[in-house]
């Protein structure tokens, strides 16, 4: 039975992970689409609470399930884990662990709250970066998956937000991993094979502790086990006295850890199913066939900047799915990894909106492409010293003839032909 789901979560962690980087690949992407929306971060942002709510739920019964068999970056690690052969798996004490953990969580919501976007270290954006090659998510990936294979899950202890949230959810889960003394023998062998550095034996006969908030549930220790030692027990723990915080103490104790953790699930959410309003317009371009700007430019259905770059993790599913290739990722600090819209390869058309339909966070609402010649993202800037009509007296019409929102119009220029305006109220951008 053990070998049996053991086995059963290995496989299901083969296909979550395949059907990812077949994601990422453009394959099947109508198909697999829901691999992605299925994520939790994501579905946050979105506002998708069944989802959410239900990787909550599994992660307060039976413990960190999501990050085992769901989390693309988490499988990824295990797969680097096996690469070698483990002899102990402790990195430092608990204490420092927890410090860097919280450390972490709260630059990851501040940096995000404040308007510069989750998509720094959220672990389902970064597998996605990390397959499709953007240069910053590369450099992020070598590090982790070097990490995996020197002690395992390293990134999910130490950093990953999500592990964090779902580590406090599953603190006190009932159906989590327990050590029966009794049968414990003390030879380690569930230490060496735990990935997640979980797993502490005290010796023969007395049994050991299995840190629920980092036991991500693969069930290696279960099968390594001589003695069936390790195992699910239903079971409704209480908080050891020596956790216990004196009265008076102001600290942070784990219950208002999760609280807060809770409470804050709950702003984002509510902030993600709020009304946005477009910001405004761009600065125009300076170089022809290069695109620079002060601001980012984004795909219609992002209603605003500010909307996108809070919801957006950075996947880069929409510039996989961009069949004219003019979405990629910015390399600007304030949005960096986030897509951007750039035309010096190619242009956005109008009855394309490939991108919103692939999008797990709700930064790109998914709209129909009847829709899209309807939704305004910029306003296209004339540049006199460029246009052949204005310098050359060219009777040049491609810009006139290739709007498809008739935006541009023609007026009469100073030396007698006729140059292009273009109508604020038609153009789209």
């Amino acid at each position: 039975m053990r070998k049996l789901v053991l086995w059963s979560r290995r496989i299901v962690a083969a296909l979550v992970f395949a059907g990812f980087v077949a994601l990422f690949a453009g394959c099947w992407v109508k198909q697999l689409g829901f691999l992605a929306k299925a994520q939790f971060w994501p579905s946050v942002l979105a506002g998708s609470l069944t989802i959410a709510g239900a990787i909550i739920a599994v992660s307060v019964l039976a413990g960190r399930w999501y990050c085992s068999v769901c989390c693309p970056l988490g499988i990824l690690q295990d797969i680097a884990f096996r690469l070698k052969k483990h002899n102990a798996q402790k990195l430092a004490s608990g204490r420092a662990r927890r410090i860097v953990r919280l450390t972490a969580f709260v630059l990851f919501m501040a940096i995000g709250f404040t308007g510069l976007g989750f998509s720094w270290i959220e672990p389902y954006g970064l597998f996605g970066r990390i397959v499709t090659c953007a240069w910053v998510g590369c450099t992020l990936g070598f590090a982790i998956v070097a990490l995996a294979v020197w002690k395992g899950r390293v990134w999910c202890n130490w950093i990953c937000p999500i592990g964090t949230v779902l580590g406090a959810f599953s603190r006190f889960a009932p159906f989590r991993l327990k050590i029966d003394a009794e049968k414990c023998i003390g030879c380690r062998k569930c230490e060496r094979t735990c990935r997640a550095s979980a797993i502490a034996i005290k010796g023969k006969g007395e049994g050991g502790e299995i840190d629920s908030t980092l036991c991500v549930q693969c069930r290696d220790c279960t099968v390594a086990c001589p003695k069936g030692a390790i195992g699910p027990k239903l079971e409704c723990p209480k908080p050891k006295v020596e956790d216990a915080k004196p009265a008076g103490d102001e600290g942070l104790t784990r219950r208002s850890f999760i609280v807060g953790t809770a409470a804050a699930t709950v702003a984002l959410v509510a902030d993600a199913a709020e009304e946005k309003i477009f910001d405004g317009g761009f600065a125009d371009v300076s170089d022809p066939g290069i695109d620079v700007r002060n601001a980012s430019l984004k795909p219609a259905g992002s209603h605003s900047i500010k909307n996108f770059k809070t919801k957006c993790v950075g996947c880069q599913l929409c510039v996989k799915a961009c069949p004219n290739k003019v979405l990629r990722h910015s390399m600007r600090l304030t949005d960096i990894g986030q897509p951007e819209m750039a035309f010096d390869r190619g242009y956005c058309t109008i009855d394309c909106a490939k991108c919103s339909h692939v999008c797990p966070a709700g930064a790109i609402e998914a709209i129909p492409s009847f829709m899209k010649p309807t939704i305004h993202i910029g306003e296209a800037v004339w540049h006199k010293d460029r246009c052949l009509a204005a310098t050359e007296g060219v009777n040049c019409t491609a810009c006139y003839r290739h709007c498809p929102v008739k935006a541009i119009e023609r007026i009469e220029g100073p030396n007698g032909a006729k140059i292009p305006i273009v109508n604020a109220d038609k153009c789209i951008g």
